[in-house]
């Protein structure tokens, strides 16, 4: 029985022996299987993550249309507040004038005489009324109109007979009286006239007139004329080139004029004091001419404009710079992905949302702070305050001054770049694309060092 023991022994050592190859081979099978379920695992985790992260960035894409709504809103209000300004003080001024109008027989043979010569000088001074948090730009403009009347060549001696020259007047118009500052003074054939609300109109707006001599005019000769007058009003301020020869001299202490209008100044200065600019018009340049048979013929002309308006930009660049806005929220989930990842440092999708909204608050700062500081300081003051924020934050979850350094890094060079292009207007798609591209590449080859299995 002893024997029996022992040899059952040796034959279970034996079978053990035998089978240890197997068994080693078994359990290793086991252990690549146990291996393999695992990377499966941390792989259907990781795209489970990622899915989460982009879930996210496209649900903060709400409170980014909030804020462009809330940017529109403040815009608005601006332009209320702007247009109660020009109410009371006084909106943009078109200069016609001064129009010969004398009358014929018959309304049909009335005739508007434009000026041969007419030489024009403004100097406009700025003001600034606030209204609220805003700032608005108004002006007081002394202009002197001077120049000369004679016979134009385009009047046939048939509309002559027909003239009532005894009746003739001399018309001058603005397009809201509201923007005389003082009454007008007039010299005309060496006489100082008068002008008076009579109820006549010069284009679509009403004028001012008085009766003046036309003999000499009609004799072939020519009168003189001085027409001095205060005006004030905001935004801009135009000129109609009546006169043959139209000249045209603006100076103000405005350093961000915009010059527009059907005719262009031939000379311009900008310095950091105002500006001078200088045009001249001929009746070539026109689409009317020296005899006009209606007044409405100067209603829709091609002006001389200037407008002095000071720039309001941070509504404009505040929304130009939100359109970025999910660039930077996929870029920053992507870094704080890779922090994640390389770290070994689980972030829950709690903490990337939180994350995401300090980015969206971001324009909500820059808004609010613009109104009063500009967007420049503005700007630089929310991009501070954020990469602050965020870097702190990735600090404490990590506990790494390097993956810290990395997420603020990444921000700060952001910002700037979005910064620079809000600056650059002709290359702004230029340097724009080209960003992209770069970050584009950088994506690829940080894609390189993350295990996706």
């Amino acid at each position: 029985m002893i024997f029996g023991i022992c040899l059952l022994i040796f034959l279970l050592l034996a079978g053990v022996l035998l089978a240890l190859p197997l068994i080693r081979k078994l359990i290793h099978k086991i252990k690549h299987n146990m291996e393999n379920n695992t990377q499966n695992q941390n792989g259907a985790k990781l795209w489970l993550k990622l899915t989460i992260i982009f879930a996210l960035s496209l649900l903060l894409l709400i409170p980014q249309a909030i804020i462009q709504n809330m940017v529109d809103e403040r815009r608005g209000t601006e332009m209320e507040a702007n247009m109660e300004v020009c109410e009371k003080w006084g909106g943009t001024r078109t200069v016609r004038g001064p129009v010969l109008f004398i009358p014929g027989d018959t309304s049909t043979h009335n005739v508007y005489l434009l000026p041969e010569v007419l030489d024009i000088s403004s100097e406009v001074e700025t003001k600034t009324l606030k209204r609220g948090i805003y700032d608005f730009s108004v002006y007081e403009a002394p202009v002197k109109l001077t120049g000369t009347f004679a016979l134009p060549k385009e009047l046939s001696a048939e509309q002559v007979s027909y003239l009532k020259t005894g009746r003739a007047k001399l018309l001058f118009s603005i397009n809201d009286f509201k923007g005389f500052m003082d009454y007008p003074t007039l010299t005309y054939g060496g006489q100082q006239v008068e002008l008076q609300a009579e109820g006549m109109k010069l284009g679509n707006d009403d004028a001012l007139s008085c009766p003046v001599e036309v003999g000499e005019i009609m004799g072939g000769g020519s009168a003189e004329f001085a027409l001095e007058v205060s005006l004030k009003g905001s935004s801009s301020i135009s000129f109609v080139p009546v006169g043959r020869t139209t000249t045209l001299y603006v100076n103000s202490d405005c350093t961000t004029p915009s010059f527009g209008g059907r005719y262009l100044p031939a000379d311009r200065e900008v310095t950091d004091t105002g500006f001078t600019a200088d045009w001249k018009v001929l009746a070539l340049n026109r689409d009317f001419t020296q005899v006009l048979k209606s007044r409405t013929e100067l209603a829709s002309v091609g002006t001389m404009d200037v407008e002095l308006k000071v720039p309001v930009e941070q509504y404009q660049k505040t929304t130009r710079t939100i359109k970025y806005a999910y660039l930077i929220i996929l870029l920053t989930f992507a870094v704080v992905f890779l922090v994640e990842n390389r770290r070994q440092t689980p972030i829950h999708p709690v903490q990337y949302a939180l994350v995401g909204i300090a980015l969206i608050l971001f324009y909500t700062l820059l808004l609010a702070f613009s109104e009063h500081i500009g967007f420049g300081f503005a700007y630089l003051v929310a991009a501070a305050m954020t990469v602050g924020l965020i870097s702190t934050f990735i600090h404490g979850l990590t506990k790494h001054r390097t993956a810290a350094l990395a997420v603020g890094g990444l921000l700060t060079v952001l910002y700037t770049f979005i910064y620079v292009i809000m600056q650059l207007e002709s290359y702004a798609l230029l340097v724009g694309s080209i960003g992209v591209f770069v970050i584009l590449a950088v994506a690829m080859y940080a894609s390189q060092k993350i295990n996706w299995r």
